[in-house]
């Protein structure tokens, strides 16, 4: 396996392939035990292995899903928005300036709001 910076997915693809490889021979091996088995047992045993994945599939599906509907909590405070807002009316001041003045009254308002919720939660 090389590790040209042409092909930065080269590794992934090759973990993917070995763990598809894997599944296969897991599969080929529990159907030769089913093969082996005696012949009255062999419904009974591939019932089992399917029941036996299946409940396994549904648990790993209940984490994936857990972890991905895991709420992400994100700061609604203003007061980041103004201070950004405080660099792009400065900029517009330059160029436009009643888009700067207007960007400078907005900054200063998000700015208060943001202090004042940051004060309250104190």
């Amino acid at each position: 396996m090389s590790d040209h910076p042409e092909q930065p997915y080269r590794h992934s693809i090759s973990i993917i392939v070995t763990t598809e490889n894997r599944v296969e021979e897991l599969v080929a091996e529990i159907s030769q035990t089913i093969r082996a088995a005696e012949p009255e047992r062999r419904a009974e045993l591939k019932e089992l292995a399917e029941a036996l994945l299946c409940d396994e599939m549904s648990s790993i599906v209940e984490m994936t899903s857990q972890i991905e509907s895991a709420p992400r909590r994100y700061s609604s405070n203003p007061l980041l928005a103004g201070l950004l807002l405080i660099l792009l009316g400065l900029g517009f001041l330059v160029i436009v300036p009643a888009v700067g003045i207007t960007l400078g009254f907005i900054t200063v308002v998000l700015a208060a709001w943001g202090g004042f919720m940051r004060w309250i939660k104190k």
